[in-house]
């Protein structure tokens, strides 16, 4: 009877020996090429809601629903608004690898075209824990937070973990960053 467990002990991998028979190439664009994006959010209507101001999440859990309530925007999910109109979105993520990656792809999408009648306002990144963030994501939101035309950090909200967002006492930065997109929602 073997000792190993099947269920906890993962199998046995064959090993391979000698170096693999063709060397692997990496793709590289040229200076200059077009590059087009592939995938991305999805395009969700929104017809029959006008709209000045959307919200749009680059992840599940960014809290596009908490901002959109807090700010009467319209709140487009994992997704970016198809209106019928020229309206303008600001994209929500947290202040984590998985939330940064996903605000850069979002910016790509719509950079590249996609996202036809949108106007990007900016981004909301939203701290993932109370604290400061470690210094690799320091510098990964540097890099992205050049593809968006204003950026807000809003730090870890303890307030919004035992009661919903809309209806919790809000912070003097949050009610910045409230106010500064009422205006951005309003110049449309």
């Amino acid at each position: 009877m073997s000792e190993a467990n099947p269920w906890a002990s993962p199998p046995a991998l064959p090993v391979q020996s000698g170096a693999p028979e063709r060397p692997v190439r990496a793709r590289v664009w040229k200076p200059g090429a077009q590059v087009s994006m592939t995938g991305g959010l999805p395009i969700v209507s929104a017809s029959g809601q006008e709209c000045p101001l959307w919200v749009v999440a680059a992840h599940g859990g960014a809290g596009a629903t908490s901002w959109a309530r807090l700010l009467g925007a319209g709140d487009a999910g994992v997704g970016w608004p198809d209106p019928s109109g020229f309206t303008r979105a600001v994209v929500v993520a947290r202040n984590s690898f998985v939330g940064l990656r996903a605000a850069q792809s979002a910016a790509i999408q719509w950079a590249s075209g996609q996202v036809e009648r949108v106007e990007l306002a900016g981004l909301v990144l939203s701290a993932d824990a109370p604290g400061r963030p470690v210094k690799e994501l320091v510098e990964l939101r540097k890099r992205i937070e050049g593809a968006f035309p204003r950026v807000w950090l809003v730090s870890f909200q303890a307030a919004w973990r035992a009661q919903l967002a809309w209806e919790a006492p809000t912070s003097r930065e949050v009610r910045k960053v409230l106010k500064d997109l009422s205006v951005i929602g309003k110049e449309v």
